[in-house]
Order: C-alpha cells, then sequence, then structure tokens
C-alpha cells in the first residue's frame, strides 16, 4: 500500500513539475505566454507589472500602441534619440495629433551647475562603448534640444531640463508607464522595459516623480 502511495504522490510530482517545465519553455518561446504568466502573476502578488520586454526593440509596437490611445505623454529620457526618429517622431508628425492633448518632455540639462550628471552617464557609456568620454552625450542632448526648438514655439511640446541621475526612461500615459532601467554595461535601447498598468504603486510612483522632478527643473 505504502508503495502504491509513494509511486502516486511522485507521479502528481512529476507531472507538476513536468508542466512548470513546459510552461517555462513556453514562455520563452511564446510572447502571448509570457505576457499571460506575466499578468497573471503580478495579479497573484498584487503589483501592476503588465509585461516585462526583453529590448526597445521587443517593446516598440506595444509602446507605438499605446502612443496611439494616449491623451497625455510624459517623457523622461537621455539622448531622446527616439524623438529625431522613431517612436516619438511619429506623435510629433502625425497630424491631427487626434486625442493627444499634452505632451511634456524632460531632458538632461547640459552645462549643470554641481554634479554633472550627464558626464556621470558618459563615464559608464564609455566603459563599453568607446564613442564615448568626450563629450559626446552632452552634444547629442543639445542637438535633440536644438531640432525640438520649433515644436516648442508653436506649442506641440513642453520641454525642461533636469539636472537628476540617470535612472532610465519613463513613458507615462493616462494608461500605462514604461520604464527602462538604464545599465552601466549597456545602452539604455538594450536594456529591459517594464510596462505598469495605471491603477498600481508603480505607476503611482513614477507619474509622482515625474512630476516632482517637472516643478523643479529649468523651462524651455
Amino acid at each position: 500500500m505504502e508503495t502504491i502511495v509513494n509511486f502516486f504522490v511522485n507521479g502528481v510530482l512529476a507531472s507538476i513539475v513536468g508542466s512548470i517545465i513546459l510552461i517555462v519553455l513556453g514562455g520563452l518561446v511564446s510572447q502571448y505566454i509570457r505576457w499571460l504568466l506575466t499578468g497573471v502573476l503580478g495579479r497573484l502578488l498584487d503589483i501592476d507589472i503588465e509585461y516585462v520586454f526583453r529590448s526597445k526593440a521587443e517593446a516598440d509596437e506595444d509602446i507605438t500602441r499605446e502612443l496611439e490611445k494616449a491623451s497625455f505623454v510624459y517623457l523622461l529620457t537621455g539622448r531622446g534619440n527616439d524623438i529625431q526618429r522613431g517612436l516619438f517622431s511619429k506623435v510629433l508628425h502625425r497630424k491631427p495629433r487626434g486625442k493627444l492633448s499634452e505632451f511634456k518632455l524632460m531632458l538632461p540639462l547640459p552645462n549643470a551647475v554641481g554634479t554633472d550628471w550627464i558626464m556621470q552617464r558618459e563615464k559608464e557609456l564609455a566603459t563599453f562603448d568607446p564613442a564615448f568620454g568626450r563629450g559626446v552625450l552632452q552634444n547629442q542632448i543639445e542637438m535633440t534640444i536644438k531640432y525640438l526648438e520649433n515644436y516648442i514655439s508653436n506649442g506641440e511640446i513642453e520641454l525642461r531640463l533636469f539636472n537628476y541621475p540617470h535612472i532610465g526612461r519613463i513613458i507615462i500615459t493616462d494608461r500605462v508607464v514604461y520604464f527602462t532601467p538604464y545599465s552601466t554595461h549597456t545602452h539604455g535601447k538594450d536594456s529591459r522595459i517594464i510596462k505598469h498598468r495605471r491603477g498600481g504603486e508603480f505607476y503611482d510612483c513614477f507619474l509622482r516623480l515625474f512630476l516632482q522632478l517637472w516643478d523643479v527643473s529649468q523651462p524651455v
């Protein structure tokens, strides 16, 4: 009798382990399954994580869909490459702008007094990308600011400059937040992007951070 029970228990455990392995393997292969698992686990743990994208390239399509639905967009970023081409250039060039009524953007403040967070980030970039280390990052930020001058004067975008550690890129809409944590050993485009849905603590925290930084940042 004991042997039968042990055999049954071992069989059940083997089935459970096998199911977990299949789910994990499926999650590695199928984006839909990964999305489903992330959403289910997020709700079980009572956190507002909707999905985790492995890179910018993987997230672009989803971000584009959210930007098309947004009534406002708040963006805190580093160089702002996507503003001149890519995701946000589509928002700026879209005519009419649909339901989008507000676009607030924060970029790092060049030549800041006190701690130079641009140089601090450039030193990190220089450890794995030899193009950096000679003021390239600041030049790129200044070029983005220059590029935006007409959009600012036309009232299509509000720009302020922050002097704060480059912790990552934050995209906020009335529905979601996308957070890209910057790493010391890779570019932002190669970093993971975490999507948070509105109504949770992470969404509220990032929105609060953005608005507080906005209040103390330098208008352009």
